[in-house]
């Protein structure tokens, strides 16, 4: 909608900023989870992670905020970004909000470059 609202202003009131899509990766991973506790998994993460990546940004960045957990899934998640990333041909930019323990500094070192958060 936003784009098609662009499309009718005239160019020099055109927004020209490059718009990055943000994943947000928060909590344990781990295969399971509920409504009450909520976990990453490949399952959980696999469709937002789809959705950004076809957005027509040059790169997604991706926020991780996890003490780590399943070895297993942080693989396949950490996969799957890299696979995205080569299919796209995308940069990955990853951001540590305040750990990323374990399975979480896997999943971190999925990115091409990482950020500062303050």
């Amino acid at each position: 909608m936003r784009r098609f609202l662009n499309r009718l202003l005239p160019k020099s009131m055109r927004s020209q900023a490059v718009t990055i899509p943000v994943v947000r990766l928060q909590g344990t991973i781990m295969s399971g989870g509920g409504q009450f506790r909520p976990s990453l998994s490949l399952a959980s993460t696999a469709g937002v992670l789809e959705k950004a990546f076809s957005l027509s940004a040059p790169a997604v960045a991706i926020s991780i905020n996890s003490p780590g957990g399943s070895p297993v899934q942080s693989r396949l998640i950490y996969k799957r970004i890299r696979d995205l990333a080569a299919e796209k041909n995308k940069t990955v930019l990853v951001f540590v909000e305040d750990v990323a323990a374990s399975g979480g500094y896997m999943i971190a070192a999925a990115g091409d470059e990482a950020g500062e958060n303050e």
